[in-house]
């Protein structure tokens, strides 16, 4: 950048002080576009960092409730057999902040039919021998399965599909 003096002296003609004004004018346009791009720069860099922190949050969050659905589902098999309130209080919390942090149990019944997306068949069995089974279609489920509020799947549910028709 040049260097340009400051103010003007007794000894500076018109033509001195109409230069100096115009260098002063591009100083300043320069100073002006520097000024715009450093701070697009830095809304650009809030920017980035919001959606990497967002991006971080996600992953730790996937990764906790990938953790915790394991141990969900070990509470459910003991309740199953215990039958305890303060077990069935304390699930019935928990599934509420799973619920809070978007997390929805995978809808499977027996009888739906098999969907690749939201399903993973363990087994394959024969359908019973006086009817009421469909190839492809859910025999048993075996596992819950679970999913972002978005449907992306978190975890598929565990089914004994049916191999044949009857």
């Amino acid at each position: 950048m040049a260097k340009t003096k400051i103010g003007y002296s007794a000894q500076d003609t018109p033509n001195d002080k109409l230069t100096g004004q115009a260098t002063y004018k591009e100083e300043t346009e320069d100073l002006k576009n520097r000024l715009a791009r450093a701070l697009a720069d830095y809304q650009n860099l809030v920017k980035r960092l919001e959606r990497e922190q967002g991006e971080i949050y996600l992953r730790a969050t996937r990764n906790f409730v990938e953790d915790l659905l394991p141990v969900f589902d070990d509470l459910e098999r003991a309740q199953v057999h215990l039958q305890d309130q303060g077990l069935g209080m304390g699930m019935e919390h928990l599934q509420r902040v799973l619920d809070s942090h978007g997390v929805a149990e995978i809808t499977a019944k027996t009888g739906d039919e098999f969907d690749s997306g939201i399903h993973e068949a363990i087994d394959s069995v024969s359908p019973p021998a006086g009817g009421g089974g469909s190839k492809n279609t859910l025999a048993q489920i075996l596992s819950k399965g679970y999913k972002w509020k978005d449907g992306k799947v978190i975890r598929p549910a565990k089914v004994q599909v049916y191999k044949g028709e009857n």
